[in-house]
C-alpha cells in the first residue's frame, strides 16, 4: 500500500500514547482494552513504506539521497547501516525465518512484476531467485516455500524459485501475502479499485477454502497489510477511516479458536500502520505518518521550487481560465476547497466521508468537476458550483469515473475510467441534453486528455506502453509513442495543442518531456531534481500554472518508526 494512506500522530515530551477506542458504533463492533505505550525509534525524517524485524535489528524501507534503500537500524544502539544490494532502487519485502536474508525486488515507479531477489545479511553475493517475477512475496515459516504474487493471482514456490503453484485467482490487486505460524494458511490483503476498498482474505496453503475475513464487521471495507503477533496467537492489521478525519489505526483479533470481534490498539490523532511483529510477544514495530503536501512550482531557468498557497497542505491544483480562482484537494482529509490565487477568501466545498480527486475548472469559471470517492462505491465525476453547495453527477453509473475533460465552450465533457475497471472507454456527455456516447475506437484505453482546440484526444493502452492519438476529424486512432510501462503519467496539452507533455518516472531520470504533433521522438524539457514528491491516491501528481510553470507537491510528511507496547493479555 501506499504510505500516504496511513497516518497522523503527536508528540508529548518523546513519549507517545496511543488510546483505546472505549466507544462503540453501532452493533458493537470493536472491543475496549487497555492504552498502548508507544515509543519512537527513529528520528531521521526520511520517506518510509515498511519495517521489518529479524528480532535484533530493523530493516527499513526508506528514500535517501534520492534513491530507495534498505536500511539496518539496531534500536538497543541506535546503529544505523544502509543494506548493500545490487541495485540503486530497491525494496524489502521480508527477512527470512532464519534472519540471514532479505527478500527484496528493484523499485521503479509505474512497474510491477519486479524480478525477486535474495539479498544476504552476511558478505554472501545476492542471487535472483530463478526467473520469477512477482508484486509482492514472503517466505514461509520453515523457509521451504514462498508465497507471491502476480498480477492478480497468488502463487507458491520453493524457496529457490521451482515448482510454481497457482493458488488463486482474484478480483482486483492482491498484496501482502502471508503464511500463518504453522504454514497451514496464507492471508493477504486486496484492492478493489472500482469500489475503492481493501479488504483482508485467507485460504488453505493449497488455495481452498479462500473467503474474505471479517466481511461483516463494520470497518471492513478498508483493513489490509496484517501480520501475526510474535507467538502467533493474535493477528494484528491496520483499518482506515475517512471521517470525522482520516485517520489509520491498528486492530488485533484473536487466533485462537473462533473468530473473535477485532479490538482497538490505537485510535487518533497518533494513526499507525504496517505492523511487523517483535520478538517480544506483547511488542510490534509500525510505521508513524503525519501526511503533509507543500504544492510548489518550478522555475526551469532557475532550477528552483517555490511554494505556492503557502501553509495550505494540498495537492491536484487547478487554476480557473482568467488565473484569479485556483481549487485544490487537502492533505490529508481529501476534502476539496477553492481559494483566490493569493490563498484569500478559502471556502470549503466537500466534506469527510467524501474525498475528493483531480478537479477542473469549468471554462466559465462557474463550476468545478472533480471524481468524488466514497468507500465502497465506484468513483464518479460531480459538479459542484463555486460558491458550494450539494453536488451532483454527471451520470450516475456503476463504473469507476475520472479524468473530467471540458470542451473549450464548456457544453460537452469527456471522461474516462479507472484503470483496472471493468469495460474501459471514453465517454463523451452534452451536458446541455446529457446524451452520452462512447468515442470510436476507444475500448481498452484510459487516461484521456482533450486538446485545447477540440481536434485531439490522446489516451493510455492497458499496459501503459502505448499513447494512443484519437483525430476529431479523421475519426480515426493511431499509435502515436511506444514507450516503457510508467513512462508517461499524467499528460497534459500545451495550450496552442501542438505538444503533449508528461512525467517520465523510469526512462534514465525523473524527467518532463514532450512530443510534438505529427511527431513520434521526444525530447526533454528538464531533468526533475531536488524534490521528494508526495503520493496522492492517483499516484505522483503534476501540473501547470497559469503562467506555464509545472506545479508538483513536494512531500513534507513525518515518516518514523515506533515500537508499541500493546497490553494484550497473556
Amino acid at each position: 500500500m501506499s504510505l500516504s494512506r496511513i497516518l497522523a500522530c503527536t508528540l508529548l515530551g518523546g513519549l507517545f500514547l496511543a488510546r483505546a477506542s472505549y466507544s462503540h458504533d453501532a452493533g458493537g463492533s470493536s472491543t475496549s482494552m487497555p492504552a498502548a505505550t508507544v515509543n519512537q525509534v527513529t528520528h531521521d525524517g526520511l520517506a518510509k513504506s515498511a519495517v521489518f524485524s529479524d528480532g535484533s535489528s530493523l530493516y527499513v524501507s526508506e528514500e535517501k539521497d534520492g534513491h530507495q534503500v534498505i536500511s539496518k537500524i539496531v534500536p538497543s544502539t541506535g546503529e544505523q547501516s544502509t543494506i548493500s544490494t545490487p541495485f540503486s532502487d530497491v525494496r524489502a519485502l521480508d527477512v527470512s525465518p532464519d534472519h540471514a536474508s532479505l527478500l527484496a525486488s528493484p523499485a521503479h515507479a509505474g512497474l510491477r512484476n519486479r524480478e525477486l531477489w535474495s539479498i544476504p545479511l552476511s558478505q554472501v553475493s545476492s542471487a535472483r531467485v530463478a526467473d520469477l517475477t512477482v508484486d509482492d512475496a514472503a517466505w514461509s515459516p520453515n523457509g521451504d516455500q514462498l508465497v507471491f504474487v502476480q498480477g492478480t493471482t497468488i502463487c507458491t514456490a520453493s524457496s529457490k524459485g521451482t515448482n510454481v503453484r497457482k493458488l488463486a485467482t482474484v478480483k482486483g490487486r492482491p498484496f501482502n501475502p502471508r503464511f500463518s505460524p504453522d504454514g497451514k494458511r496464507i492471508r493477504f490483503s486486496l484492492s478493489d479499485v472500482e469500489t475503492n476498498t481493501t479488504s483482508l482474505w485467507e485460504m488453505a496453503n493449497d488455495g481452498a477454502h479462500l473467503h474474505q475475513m471479517l466481511a461483516d464487521w463494520n470497518k471492513a471495507r478498508n483493513v489490509c497489510c496484517g501480520v501475526w503477533s510474535g507467538d502467533g496467537q493474535s493477528y494484528i492489521f491496520q483499518a482506515t477511516q475517512s471521517s470525522p478525519t482520516t485517520v489509520t489505526t491498528l486492530w488485533v483479533i484473536s487466533d485462537k479458536g473462533k473468530q473473535s470481534e477485532p479490538t482497538q490498539l490505537t485510535e487518533g490523532p497518533m494513526s499507525f500502520g504496517n505492523p511487523w511483529p517483535s520478538n517480544e510477544n506483547n511488542k510490534i514495530w509500525a510505521l508513524g505518518v503525519q501526511p503533509t503536501g507543500e504544492a510548489v512550482k518550478y522555475d526551469e531557468a532557475k532550477g528552483e521550487f517555490s511554494k505556492i498557497l503557502s501553509g495550505v497542505s494540498a495537492t491536484d491544483l487547478d487554476y480557473s481560465s482568467d488565473g484569479k480562482w485556483v481549487t485544490y484537494v487537502a492533505i490529508p482529509d481529501g476534502t476539496l476547497w477553492r481559494s483566490r490565487a493569493d490563498g484569500s477568501q478559502r471556502l470549503q466545498l466537500t466534506f469527510a466521508p467524501e474525498r475528493a480527486a483531480l478537479p477542473r475548472w469549468s471554462p466559465n469559471k462557474k463550476q468545478i468537476a472533480y471524481v468524488s470517492i466514497r468507500t465502497g462505491q465506484p468513483s464518479q465525476i460531480l459538479l459542484i458550483s463555486n460558491e458550494g453547495g450539494k453536488a451532483s453527477p454527471v451520470f450516475a453509473e456503476d463504473r469507476g469515473q475520472i479524468d473530467a475533460n471540458w470542451s473549450a465552450d464548456g457544453k460537452k465533457m469527456m471522461l474516462g475510467y479507472v484503470h483496472g475497471a471493468a469495460n474501459l472507454s471514453i465517454s463523451l456527455l452534452d451536458l446541455s441534453t446529457h446524451a452520452t456516447k462512447t468515442i470510436p475506437g476507444s475500448e481498452g484505453l484510459f487516461s484521456p486528455r482533450w486538446s485545447p482546440d477540440g481536434r485531439y484526444i490522446v489516451a493510455l493502452s492497458p499496459d501503459f506502453t502505448k499513447v494512443m492519438l484519437f483525430d476529431f476529424q479523421t475519426q480515426k486512432w493511431t499509435t502515436w509513442l511506444n514507450e516503457p510501462a510508467g513512462a508517461v503519467s499524467y499528460p497534459t496539452w500545451s495550450a496552442d495543442s501542438k505538444y503533449l507533455y508528461f512525467d517520465d518516472l523510469v526512462t534514465d531520470e525523473e524527467s518532463i518531456r514532450r512530443v510534438k504533433i505529427g511527431e513520434d521522438h521526444t525530447e526533454r524539457v528538464f531533468a526533475l531534481h531536488g524534490i521528494e514528491r508526495y503520493i496522492g491516491p492517483y499516484g505522483l501528481w503534476v501540473g501547470r500554472s497559469p503562467d506555464g510553470s509545472w506545479m508538483f507537491v513536494r512531500d513534507r510528511s513525518t515518516q518514523e518508526v515506533y515500537s508499541l507496547n500493546l497490553g494484550l493479555s497473556k
